[in-house]
């Protein structure tokens, strides 16, 4: 069976979520930045154990073994959450008192990024599936290519969720 690609993740995050869909988002968002943030953390330290910065590090995501099977699939697990928690939370977010017009109007900007976000970790897992040394040699060299991805991910779910807060914000002040 052929492995999927970013986009087929991406539709079949989309596919499960459409099979069980949101109450709320804030929880589902907050869920996917605890795990976003999860995955930045685990990076730095396969770049701590890569660089010989340490010999041992304790990793929540994998053993120390499988790193590489770890790193290479980490593009298609994003593109799911991407489509399985992020998009569907922001749109959820009516249902914890987002205003209406907010989602909607953000909605248009966040799923055009994560679509961008896409075609690129498609390219990143494309490079890293071929030849896993190439995101070594970055981490050697102190960077990642797949880091500003999951930062640029973590980034994209804050904006979705300040749809929420900065209402909160603006309520307060208003009130």
């Amino acid at each position: 069976m052929k492995k999927p690609n970013c986009y087929e993740s991406f539709r079949a995050g989309q596919s499960s979520r459409a099979n069980c869909p949101l109450n709320l988002g804030e929880y589902k968002l907050e869920e996917c930045l605890c795990e976003l943030s999860r995955c930045y953390k685990d990076i730095s330290a396969i770049r701590n154990l890569v660089s010989g910065k340490v010999h041992q590090q304790q990793l929540t995501c994998c053993t120390t073994d499988d790193k590489s099977v770890w790193l290479k699939k980490l593009p298609l697990d994003v593109a799911y959450w991407l489509g399985y928690k992020l998009l569907p939370g922001l749109k959820a977010l009516v249902n914890d008192g987002a205003d209406k017009a907010d989602v909607d109007s953000a909605s248009v900007y966040i799923e055009k990024d994560c679509l961008a976000l896409l075609d690129r970790m498609e390219e990143v897992r494309l490079a890293i599936k071929k030849n896993i040394a190439l995101e070594y040699q970055h981490m050697k060299l102190g960077g990642s290519l797949l880091e500003p991805l999951v930062e640029h991910a973590i980034f994209i779910t804050e904006r979705a969720l300040g749809v929420l807060t900065d209402g909160r914000l603006v309520n307060r002040s208003s009130g």
